[in-house]
């Protein structure tokens, strides 16, 4: 059976969304003889690991023109080529799977042949009453919201949300966002995947720390929408003699967080690390209490998986990705209502699990559990095996 599948980001030495790029291509393959249409950023790569899976790589060279419109002009070059390829090879499903967007359009959807788009992102914004924690960037996300529904109204867009068979989305948010004749096909898949190395930890244990404080870990990118001024507003109100918070990272919105720590009664409870090496990160997850994730925008969270695969309990926003990776088992999600709610209803989150070890140490063994049975890789194979073989069927 023959499967052509479009990733614009795709590495199997990368990271990130280049590397989930790869990942499906190479779970495809457990099943199909898979075609793949990519950038030649990372030829060298491709062609050096696709031969042991069975892929044929096509490279498709993206023109010299700008970020935005150079997607979309070799999303044409793409449709072309699939085509001719299509003509040739007679292709049984095409799936895009990179860009993680829907702003990307999924052209080769057009090839009359069943069809699968995504996991695709992009319906994630901040929600009303948060804009005061974005600083600066609260004019930038209102200008991104705003390019979400223009893109909406996009012909490209719109032909291919109609002409997809099945579209998997990130998250419940970005599902709700979509045009609601479309969200009948559509099916909640998560994009973040586990690495070897996170499947290799032991049971949970109580974290190693011997302070006797308790320890919450952020790690991730330091942007505004990651929102850590409202774990800062929690910290402040639940009074906590005993909780120490590390925040490991770099970006753009550190410094304001350094400001807003150092003009408050925090500077002895909070630590920035910094961006520290992959090698440190293990030691980082030990010694956690639980891992904090205040996102208000983002269709996933690699830090909060490797948290979940580390037996570390997580406290995060119930709100686009973060929200569909936890479940009230593994960690502890807050509503996103009112502002002074969910700075309340943090402060909670923390009381609770600072007070019952027994509580955290359930949590961090249920999170491990999930990580393991939903985000493997052969958890994601066995996904698409089941919606090709049912698109076929329905052909």
């Amino acid at each position: 059976m023959q499967l052509l599948m479009i990733a614009y980001a795709c590495n199997p030495e990368g990271s990130g969304e280049h590397w989930l790029g790869w990942g499906w291509a190479e779970q495809a393959a457990k099943t199909f003889s898979v075609h793949l249409i990519t950038t030649p950023n990372a030829r060298a790569q491709i062609e050096k690991h696709a031969p042991g899976h069975g892929i044929t790589p096509h490279f498709v060279e993206q023109p010299a023109v700008g970020r935005w419109r150079r997607k979309i002009l070799w999303q044409k070059r793409v449709a072309n080529l699939a085509t001719e390829l299509h003509t040739r090879e007679r292709f049984h499903i095409v799936h895009q799977t990179t860009f993680h967007t829907f702003r990307v359009p999924f052209r080769a959807a057009e090839l009359d042949i069943p069809s699968v788009w995504g996991p695709i992102a992009g319906g994630e914004s901040v929600p009303p009453g948060f804009g005061a924690d974005l600083g600066g960037a609260r004019f930038g996300e209102f200008s991104r919201r705003l390019i979400n529904r223009l893109s909406l109204l996009l012909p490209s867009v719109r032909r291919s949300l109609a002409r997809t068979n099945t579209i998997f989305v990130s998250n419940r948010t970005t599902l709700d966002f979509l045009p609601a004749i479309h969200r009948g096909k559509c099916v909640i898949v998560p994009p973040n995947a586990l690495r070897p190395e996170d499947e290799q930890f032991p049971e949970p244990q109580p974290p190693r720390d011997t302070s006797g404080q308790f320890q919450l870990l952020y790690v991730g990118n330091c942007v505004a929408t990651r929102a850590l001024p409202l774990v800062f507003d929690a910290l402040v109100t639940g009074h906590f003699e005993n909780v120490k918070l590390t925040i490991v990272g770099d970006g753009p919105a550190l410094a304001h967080w350094k400001e807003i720590v150092d003009s408050s009664e925090l500077s002895s409870s909070v630590e920035f690390t910094g961006q520290v090496t992959r090698d440190k990160l293990p030691e980082l997850y030990g010694r956690a209490h639980a891992l904090v994730f205040p996102a208000l925008r983002d269709s996933g969270g690699s830090a909060l998986l490797e948290a979940m695969a580390r037996g570390v309990p997580v406290i995060c926003l119930d709100w686009g990705g973060p929200g569909e990776m936890v479940d009230e088992h593994s960690g502890v999600k807050i509503p996103v209502r009112d502002r002074a709610e969910t700075v309340a209803s943090l402060a909670a989150a923390i009381a609770r699990l600072n007070a019952s070890p027994e509580l955290c140490l359930a949590l961090a063994r249920a999170a491990r559990e999930r990580a393991l049975r939903l985000f493997r890789w052969d958890a994601k194979a066995a996904l698409l095996n089941t919606t090709y073989q049912r698109l076929l069927a329905r052909s």
